[in-house]
């Protein structure tokens, strides 16, 4: 009898360990999630050679955020490549809105891509989605050369200049601030500008009440085609 009863405790005890590792596997936490993905304008899946592109989605962790990377590889044997890990913006957080633009080379080979996304969480568990990305060439898209941004010494004006140029004729330039969780936009209809195919653009925008922090500067042209082109430079606030 004594013998009896000691296996049924062994097999109940048993049975309680099972079930606290299987209740303890239940409750693990989830992988990264990564959601509304946008990848080229309006998730066109197109980026044009010698202007840039935006990939953008919204990542959550239960576990918090260790990185995020992003790659770009050609579906051929030869092609541009593109890779980078982030880490500053995301590493720590739970929830972020991942933005970022994407140069193209002017001698990047045409043709199809594939771009992968992976979100890494602070205890290596990760996610990646996988999309296609065609690479164009159209000659008669808006260019911006020289984009160049700078912050004066009492870090309240930025100065923005560019050379643009539209075949189709300049409709407007948009200029977009954003970082620190400060963000600015003004767009510029000038005489000077619309309906021409060339003009410099030359501006000073009072930042005044940014706070100090890196910042991403985007520039954006539009053309009476409604065709556009998007640039991008960067400044740190101290």
């Amino acid at each position: 009898m004594k013998q009896h009863v000691r296996k049924l405790l062994l097999a109940t005890g048993l049975f309680a360990t099972l079930f606290t590792a299987c209740k303890k596997d239940d409750t693990a936490p989830a992988a990264p999630s990564v959601t509304k993905v946008e990848i080229g304008h309006d998730n066109s899946k197109v980026a044009y050679a010698g202007t840039d592109f935006h990939v953008e989605a919204e990542l959550f962790s239960p576990v918090s955020i260790d990185a995020v990377k992003l790659t770009i590889r050609p579906k051929t044997a030869t092609g541009w490549t593109f890779e980078q890990e982030y880490k500053d913006g995301f590493a720590g957080l739970k929830n972020a809105t991942f933005h970022k633009h994407i140069d193209v080379p002017a001698d990047a080979a045409l043709g199809s891509y594939e771009l992968r996304l992976v979100v890494t969480d602070q205890e290596g568990r990760s996610t990646s989605i996988v999309s296609g990305l065609e690479i164009k060439f159209d000659p008669s898209l808006p260019a911006a050369t020289g984009f160049e941004v700078g912050l004066n010494a009492a870090g309240n004006d930025l100065h923005v200049e560019a050379k643009i140029s539209a075949v189709n004729k300049i409709a407007k330039m948009i200029v977009e601030i954003h970082g620190a969780g400060w963000e600015k936009e003004v767009t510029y209809t000038d005489e000077a500008a619309v309906g021409q195919t060339a003009y410099t653009l030359h501006k000073h925008i009072d930042v005044t009440a940014a706070p100090k922090g890196h910042y991403h500067v985007h520039l954006k042209v539009i053309d009476q085609q409604q065709k556009e082109s998007e640039f991008e430079a960067h400044f740190d606030k101290p």
